[in-house]
């Protein structure tokens, strides 16, 4: 386990460096120039010439990828190219939370939603509650984001003033953020929840333990949801990673201060150190979380060893 561990975080170094240097070639080929947004109706040539060799942005770009990848591997991400008087480490340790914070809400209510309708959409399949849940799955997987946030807005938020329709801090502001981007994920936990426990139930094991007298409840804890797991614990990965992607919408609709909010607004002023941090943020996230899942398969099912 030690070895595959070390091996996995060893293939962290060379996925990072590739997706930095995609995102710094994309940044700088693009249309736009940073310095002219950071000027805005002050901007001339001179100035504009200055405000480049300060910021290092007339050096080859070897020099300021290279430049950059240095200072990242010591955790210094450098400074905001729009506003020089903030760090970008400091943004990350203020908005990353929030982020995350989100997502992990999110994944959590759809991971326990989605395996409780899956396992009765299993449990009583064919029936009018199966297919009713079915119908559910599909709206979930076929309606995007950003129309179930404007739906939950229009009804929970403007019309009947449950929630508040933007903010951040306080409880209620969490209830519908959190929906939205638990809304795609519980249709993927609940579609994968019914076959693997579908597929469990028609077992010999089962079927014994029914002959032996065993409740049905006892069944499902002990042979059922445990022999059933691994493909439920992959998708409850996946939707961490939806809840991570899924949160550039999401933050944005409701006015969050997170980090995908951030790099939003980053891509729109060309605020390159502040996307390549959020790339390589992002990136070793879904990596670790990749991880997380793999090494959760050898606790779930004994047989499987790294």
């Amino acid at each position: 386990m030690i070895r595959y561990l070390a091996y996995r975080v060893g293939l962290l170094i060379p996925l990072l460096l590739g997706a930095a240097l995609l995102i710094f070639l994309a940044g700088h080929y693009a249309p736009g120039d940073p310095v002219q947004v950071l000027l805005g109706d002050h901007y001339n040539p001179e100035v504009a010439a200055h405000k480049r060799h300060e910021l290092g942005l007339d050096r080859p770009l070897v020099v300021q990828f290279t430049a950059y990848v240095a200072r990242a591997a010591t955790l210094d991400f450098g400074i905001s190219y729009v506003n020089p008087a903030r760090r970008v480490g400091d943004v990350v340790r203020e908005t990353l939370p929030i982020s995350l914070r989100l997502a992990a809400l999110a994944v959590a209510a759809a991971a326990v939603v989605g395996v409780l309708l899956g396992v009765w959409a299993a449990v009583l399949r064919r029936s009018i509650v199966d297919r009713l849940i079915q119908l559910g799955v599909i709206a979930g997987l076929s309606v995007p984001n950003f129309v179930v946030a404007a739906v939950l807005v229009l009804w929970f938020a403007l019309r009947w003033r449950l929630f508040p329709v933007a903010g951040w801090g306080a409880p209620a502001n969490y209830v519908l953020p959190v929906a939205v981007l638990a809304a795609a994920p519980i249709a993927y936990i609940t579609r994968i929840s019914r076959a693997s426990v579908q597929q469990v139930l028609t077992e010999d094991y089962v079927r014994t333990a029914r002959s032996k007298g065993l409740p049905g409840r006892a069944i499902l804890a002990r042979h059922v949801l445990r022999n059933a797991a691994l493909p439920i614990v992959t998708t409850i990965g996946m939707a961490f990673g939806y809840a991570i992607t899924g949160a550039f919408v999401v933050e944005v609709i409701f006015n969050i201060p997170g980090m995908a909010r951030v790099a939003i607004d980053a891509i729109l002023q060309r605020d390159y150190t502040v996307i390549q941090t959020a790339v390589l943020v992002y990136t070793a996230l879904f990596t670790l979380i990749n991880l997380a899942v793999d090494v959760s398969y050898a606790a779930l099912n004994p047989r499987i060893r790294y």
